[in-house]
Formats: structure tokens, sequence, C-alpha cells
């Protein structure tokens, strides 16, 4: 999120998409997208007209939501914003009136919804209405339904919606059920596992699963974001840690596919890797299974990533002669620790066999896009 008065003159030609823009039209060639906290009021600096929780109790006290103590608001990561109850019509209009519809009339094209997830992380329980105690029971259900109503009332005025929504592994059938409802689909856990170290990274059967996902966002035309952030400042990134966050990227890049690498909330700043402008290609096919690793074969080199979270290394095998890493060096036998991986460059001539083949579609479509990569 830029905070300057001018818009950023270092997007152009670099950057296809900013969440939570400042400007809703600048840099020109630059997706900006309006930022909304998904089930809460917004805070004082998105615009519109910020309410307070004595607002709501004076005028709408039936739309706070509230833990299982009955008195306590369900407030999200220890922000003030008020937890509206999104499975009331009523609430829904409110935030359309109050916060998107003014976003679009200045000019944004898309939405960013941000924290949406089946978790219920506020403790949500339920709301008083007319002095009753309502019990609320189907969190996920109430996230389904809101997004299928706002998935159509923006494709509607032809706004892309985009969520902050990762696959979540405890329910899949309702994930890929959300994911008719996106246009983008920001995965801000990435391959880091949200900045953890490598020895926190999804255990090899969860990163199958989460390979498959995006495979299938892919072949049903949606987008995806992949952030992955770093236990250290971009600055301090190493080689290594980039490496991995790239090799796994590509081996399930498709035409709307984009990637960040950041420290911790690293966010609203300019970060470019140079990593992101190695000519690699255009894919060659879906990622396979080779040699004990996952590969995937590009026209100018090949993604390889070992993701098995055991304690096997495993020895690679390339043609002579014919690959270099992104920093220029020589590679033809190739050794890959756990959970790590690697980008090379290089005339491929092979097609291996696929394992993961296409999945049946599943989801509609929408175009997007945010770093602009090969």
């Amino acid at each position: 999120i830029f905070t300057s008065a001018d818009p950023p003159k270092d997007e152009i030609g670099k950057v296809d998409l900013v969440w939570g823009a400042t400007f809703p039209d600048q840099s020109a060639g630059v997706f900006n997208l309006f930022y909304y906290p998904f089930d809460r009021d917004a805070d004082s600096g998105t615009g519109g007209t910020h309410h307070d929780i004595a607002w709501f109790l004076a005028n709408h006290p039936d739309w706070i939501e509230y833990t299982c103590d009955k008195k306590t608001p369900a407030y999200e990561y220890n922000d003030p914003n008020v937890p509206l109850d999104i499975s009331n019509p009523a609430v829904i209009d409110y935030m359309m009136q109050t916060y998107l519809f003014p976003a679009i009339q200045k000019g944004y094209q898309g939405i960013a919804f941000d924290n949406v997830d089946f978790g219920n992380n506020g403790a949500r329980c339920g709301i008083w209405k007319n002095g009753n105690w309502v019990k609320q029971t189907d969190y996920i259900g109430d996230v389904l339904n809101w997004a299928s109503y706002i998935y159509k009332a923006l494709h509607a005025l032809n706004i892309s919606v985009a969520m902050n929504f990762p696959y979540d592994f405890n329910h899949p059938h309702e994930s890929y059920q959300m994911f008719q409802y996106l246009d983008i689909a920001v995965d801000e856990r990435g391959f880091t596992n949200r900045g953890q170290s490598k020895d926190n990274y999804l255990p090899l059967s969860e990163w199958l699963t989460n390979m498959e996902a995006f495979q299938l966002l892919v072949a049903n035309g949606k987008a995806f974001v992949s952030i992955n952030e770093m236990p250290e400042p971009f600055a301090k990134v190493s080689q290594a840690e980039k490496q991995w966050a790239l090799a796994n990227y590509l081996l399930v890049k498709g035409q709307y596919s984009y990637i960040a690498i950041t420290g911790i909330q690293e966010y609203g700043y300019t970060l470019i890797a140079p990593e992101y402008s190695a000519p690699i290609g255009h894919a060659l096919g879906l990622m396979y299974q080779s040699q004990g690793v996952y590969m995937r074969d590009f026209s100018n080199g090949i993604a390889i990533v070992n993701p098995s979270s055991f304690d096997q290394t495993f020895n690679i095998i390339l043609a002579s002669g014919v690959y270099q890493d992104l920093y220029g060096n020589k590679v033809n036998l190739l050794t890959l620790a756990p959970q790590t991986g690697i980008v090379l460059l290089g005339k491929t001539t092979h097609r291996s066999d696929l394992i993961l083949g296409p999945k049946d579609a599943l989801l509609s479509l929408s175009p997007f896009q945010i770093f602009r990569t090969p």
C-alpha cells in the first residue's frame, strides 16, 4: 500500500497489480485493487465513512458479532474494526454503499478482500437482535454465501474480485467452492508457510494437495498470487530462499500467476528481485516427478523442487553442458536437500511424462495480473 503524495513511478513496467492501492487509476498499466477487510467495518484509512463500535451500538446494534460470552465483540487480529454479521443482507448492502461503490466510482478495477478464511479468527458466536441472543452455528456457510453474493454483484459491474484466501486443508470441498467466487486467489501462506523456516514448511502430503489446488485454479483461468514471506527483510533474503519460492511457483505458474517475495509483512514497497527477469521461457507441460523430485520443463530452462519434509536428499543428473543456475554457474550434477529448489536456464529439448494431469474444470473464469515474470 503506497502512501506517498505521488503515484510510485517505479511500478511502471515492473508491477501489474497493487493490492490495496492508494491511487485508483495510476500508474499507467497497473491493475489497482481497493482494500476491504472482508467481514469487518473498514478502518479510517480505507475511505468512505468509517464507524466505530459506539456508532453501531447506537444505530445498528444487531449488526455486531459477539463471542460466546455474549458481550465481547468478536474483534479480529487485535484491531478495532467492528465485526459485522455478513449473513445479514443489510450489512452487505452497507458495505457496498459505504465503501465498495464509492471506490468503483473513483476508478478501482477490483476489490481486495483481506483475511477471508474458514477459521473464524474472531470466535464469532452470535448477535443480539431485538434484545434476544441469536446463536450462529454455520460460519463457513455464511462465508460462502457472502462470497457468492459479492462475486455476482461485483461481476455485474465488471469489477474483479480478489481474496486473500489460501486453500484450507481441513475444508477441501469448501475451498474449491470458494474458488468459484473469486478471480484472484491471493495465497499469503506462500511456499514459506507465512515466513517460517524450512523446518516448518508444508509436509509433503499437504504440499502435493496445495500444488493440485494451484493447478486447478490455473486450469480454470483463475489468477493466483503467491506471497512468500521470509524470516528476514527482503534485502537479506538468501539466494537459496529465493530459489525455493521461485522453483515452487514455476511448477504451477499459469497465464495469470504472479509472485512476491518479502520479509514478514514487509508490504507497501516495490521489492523487485533480479531473479524475476530470468528468461526461462514458456512452460512445456505440467509438473512431473523424476529422480525423486518434482520438475517442470520450460522452453529455456527447468524448475526443480525437493519438497520432502524428511531427510531425503536426491542427486539429480541433468544433460551435460546444457544448464546453468540463475547466477551463471554451470550445473549438470545437482544435489537437492529436503525442502529446497532451484531454477536452471538452458534450452530444454525433452518432455517427461506427467505425474499430475489436468483436472476436470470446476471453476469459472476471469483474468487479472502482480509482479511481471517470464
